[in-house]
């Protein structure tokens, strides 16, 4: 049987946490967005992205130079979501 190295496991996870973007940088797709809010992704492009009061998208460059999809940071979504109790 092979010993478990905690120790090292735990290194090991603290690095891939580290690794990871800050929330604050999060962006999500519009299928994110739409799952997160549990819609489907066309209602969520249709209706709820286009709501007065949800965040403004990111429009990042494509590798064609044209503006690729929309995104959206991950916490402006949930603290829209937040602020519709």
């Amino acid at each position: 049987m092979n010993e478990i190295d905690y120790e090292k496991l735990a290194d090991a996870i603290a690095q891939r946490l580290q690794a990871l973007p800050a929330q604050a940088r999060v962006i999500w797709t519009a299928k994110q967005c739409a799952d997160y809010i549990g819609v489907s992704e066309r209602h969520f492009v249709d209706k709820v992205s286009k709501a007065f009061d949800f965040p403004a998208p990111i429009k990042l460059p494509s590798d064609r130079g044209k503006r690729g999809h929309a995104r959206w940071y991950a916490v402006e979504v949930q603290d829209w979501v937040a602020g519709h109790k």
